[in-house]
């Protein structure tokens, strides 16, 4: 069992987020006053997976289909060397079973390396495989960014490892999505502290970019 290596840029979601950023110079502006409701994402918003396709059923082309390893590998920026479809005749009929994933929906890894994030980016059409995916039907419930974001938090991180328990092979389960705690401020506090920790990422990766060159 493995699970997603905690990012060290986002203190900001902990309990103590004001004495913790108090001092710091890179932080949204209004950090000092944000007001946090702790609720667990089952209360919030409809936890599930799809229905299964089976292997005979992927193909070369069509609706790309997802498995935990390409979440972990978007997360790494990897990009997939052998990506895998399933037919648009496919994707309709078992999508009006269990419904299509939009945007800012959240699909975390239940399997392998798990609790891997990745925000659906847009409308265009995914599946992805049943088990090995976790559905998070956010709605927009919460600002898809700040969600994104919180997943990649010690607190949830450690609630998942927790969850999963000891022994080898661990897995994150839709009931324990179901109990996974998270804090909120305001929707508009959402929105700003997604929006500065995508900047920041952005930041990042340019430089790292402009490393290697």
């Amino acid at each position: 069992m493995s699970y997603f290596p905690q990012p060290t840029l986002f203190p900001i979601f902990s309990e103590r987020l004001p004495k913790r950023h108090e001092d710091s110079e890179v932080r949204p502006a209004h950090l000092h006053a944000l007001t946090w409701e702790q609720r667990r994402l089952g209360e919030l918003m409809d936890i599930t997976s799809v229905k299964r396709v089976h292997q005979d059923d992927w193909s070369s082309e069509g609706i790309r289909f997802l498995r935990a390893r390409d979440l972990v590998a978007f997360s790494n920026g990897e990009e997939i060397d052998e990506p895998l479809f399933i037919s648009e005749e496919l994707y309709e009929e078992y999508s009006s079973l269990s419904g299509k994933a939009v945007e800012n929906d959240l699909l975390v890894t239940g399997v392998g390396t798990i609790g891997v994030p990745w925000r659906v980016p847009s409308s265009e059409p995914i599946y992805f495989k049943d088990g090995n995916i976790i559905w998070f039907k956010n709605m927009n419930v919460i600002d898809g960014l700040f969600f994104y974001y919180s997943f990649t938090s010690s607190s949830i991180q450690d609630f998942i490892r927790k969850s999963a328990g000891s022994g080898t092979v661990g897995t994150f389960t839709i009931d324990t999505g179901k109990k996974t705690p998270i804090q909120l401020p305001s929707i508009d506090e959402q929105a700003q502290i997604g929006g500065f920790f995508q900047r920041l990422d952005s930041l990042i990766a340019l430089h790292q970019r402009e490393r290697v060159e």
